[in-house]
């Protein structure tokens, strides 16, 4: 099998991970809702440890941290300025029907996935064994991060059904960046840090302006420390992988 279409399996494979949430299917609509708040707080470990602990740390191997880290700055700064377009063109008279972070969620995760599928491109046209090494460690970061992702889309006013759909469409771009990275090859790689930077910006903007602040409101120490444990997890099962690769 030649390298393109064994880097275009990988890619489909990562894309299936999307499909991580299905496990939410199998629960009642109100049930999915009421567990989804609970979920956010894993979203917000999966967001915050990928994003300091994989994707800034990648970027950083691969150009200088004083030309990587403002780009995670522009990244933050750049998002707060989408969302706010994205509430004056989608909500109205203040009301949305789906909050703006689940739009964000949706551009951050598709320009994500299409960096993995160049990442994963580039690994296999280095090595086979690479590549597949590569796509493992993109598969086992995936899911924990889809798992995470869905609940937030949940959240923020998506049915099961579109939450599925958006889903699944936007991990298909991790296939665009590999046709991408086949056809112009090398010429992509100096760009990829700041790409990275500016993922790592929206993740940890959306983690920390939208979804933090809806636990501010609870009063009860259990509930804090339940939340807080769900982040921790979140965390957790972003790090084990690093144990392997």
């Amino acid at each position: 099998m030649s390298i393109f279409w064994l880097s275009i399996g990988a890619a489909l494979a990562a894309s299936i991970v999307s499909f991580s949430g299905i496990a939410f299917a199998i629960l009642r609509e109100e049930r999915v809702r009421a567990l989804s708040h609970y979920l956010v707080s894993f979203a917000i470990g999966a967001l915050l440890g990928v994003s300091f602990l994989d994707i800034i740390p990648e970027a950083l191997r691969m150009a200088e941290a004083e030309k990587v880290l403002p780009y995670v700055l522009f990244g933050i700064i750049f998002f707060f300025v989408l969302e706010r377009l994205l509430f004056w063109y989608h909500c109205h008279e203040g009301v949305c029907e789906v909050h703006t972070f689940t739009y964000l969620i949706l551009w951050g995760d598709f320009l994500h996935n299409f960096i993995d599928g160049i990442i994963v491109a580039l690994a296999f046209l280095t090595d086979i064994r690479l590549g597949a090494l590569t796509t493992l460690a993109v598969l086992l970061h995936e899911i924990p991060q889809e798992i995470g992702d869905f609940s937030v889309l949940l959240h923020g006013g998506l049915s099961r059904a579109r939450a599925f759909l958006y889903n699944f469409l936007v991990a298909l771009s991790i296939v665009v960046g590999v046709l991408v990275a086949f056809a112009l090859g090398e010429a992509l790689r100096p760009f990829l840090p700041f790409l990275l930077a500016m993922v790592a910006g929206n993740f940890i903007y959306i983690a920390a302006t939208d979804l933090m602040p809806e636990f501010h409101r609870l009063t009860r120490m259990r509930h804090l420390i339940g939340h807080l444990a769900l982040i921790l997890v979140g965390i957790a099962v972003i790090v084990l992988p690093e144990f392997f690769f």
